[in-house]
């Protein structure tokens, strides 16, 4: 038997009318986050860094953050959680150099809340072979290493750790079932990438419709004489959410301690203003590809040529 007219409106009318205030109110409740506005548990965070950024610190940092619960700049963590981290190049001096200067001035770094959960593994250190996450392996090797309550996991070269042409294929795993195993747990997925071509097909592959993509590219303004940084961009997660969408980070060890710092850029630096706008519009153009756009709908919604929507993918995002 239909519902008639009077019945439909009874059932519309137990809506509950709001003012715009009040869904603001709303808006603000955001999920859990392990880093605020940049890592959320089950989700993928991809970190895409220029030629000659100090990403390499900033991930070792970011990793001591996560289990000690320390805050990143602007970034703040909800409780220690324990941290995979996998790096495959080998150590670097300057690398050697940055990870002496934790253990020797960085306190979080060596706190008792680091040792228990910050697990790490170097491939120069093991002696192993170069195994794949997305071989047979591999696979396996990086179940057996999460520990119980493993949070994250942290990748220092996305494409030194997955789609190794030379396996067999009798021994591939497909990336969609190493992500399937972490997403189950509840485990978020960093990882780190340079720009360019290969990563670009690798997400857009992979990871088009589950990443949340950010932005790493020098800043000339950081104290290189006794340490370094970089410049942040990423997008809001939310309408409402206060964090800033660029920020400059640092780092420096001075009279024996260590030190981080962050501000955001001066608005009325015209310089700055401009490399934040091409940044943002680089991110966009990428997501909005990665979603299926085609290059002519991206143009007409971001107000711009589409000769420019085509050099800025073909050049991996720089234009």
């Amino acid at each position: 038997m239909m519902a008639s007219p009077k019945d439909e409106f009874h059932r519309v009318s137990q809506f509950q009318l709001s003012t715009l205030d009040e869904l603001a109110a709303l808006a603000q409740h955001t999920p859990p986050y392990l880093m605020q506005g940049l890592i959320y548990p089950g989700e993928i965070t991809v970190f895409r860094h220029q030629p000659g950024t100090a990403w390499r610190e900033f991930m070792y940092l970011l990793a001591r953050s996560l289990a000690s619960d320390v805050e990143l700049g602007p970034f703040q963590t909800q409780g220690a959680v324990d941290t995979l981290l996998l790096v495959s190049n080998g150590l670097l001096p300057a690398d050697a150099a940055y990870v002496a200067a934790l253990q020797s001035y960085d306190a979080d770094w060596t706190a008792a809340d680091t040792r228990q959960h910050l697990h790490l593994y170097h491939r120069a250190q093991q002696q192993d072979e170069s195994i794949q996450l997305d071989s047979a392996e591999g696979r396996n090797a990086l179940l057996a290493s999460l520990q119980p309550g493993t949070k994250a996991v942290i990748v220092d070269d996305m494409l030194s750790w997955f789609s190794d042409r030379k396996s067999p294929p009798y021994d591939k795993v497909r990336v969609e079932l190493v992500l399937q195993d972490l997403d189950k747990r509840g485990i978020a997925l960093v990882l780190f990438a340079a720009n360019g071509k290969a990563g670009d097909r690798f997400c857009q592959q992979h990871l088009a419709h589950r990443m949340h993509e950010v932005c790493l590219t020098p800043d000339t303004c950081a104290p290189a004489e006794i340490g370094g940084g970089l410049r942040l961009q990423r997008t809001h997660r939310g309408l409402h959410e206060p964090l800033p969408r660029c920020i400059q980070w640092w780092w420096l060890v001075k009279e024996g301690e260590f030190h981080t710092g962050w501000q955001i850029p001066e608005p009325e630096d015209e310089r700055t203003a401009k490399q934040v706008a091409l940044a943002e519009r680089q991110l966009l153009i990428r997501q909005y590809a990665a979603a299926g756009w085609r290059q002519r709908e991206i143009a007409k919604c971001l107000g711009i040529h589409q000769s420019t929507v085509a050099r800025t993918l073909a050049r991996g995002g720089q234009s």
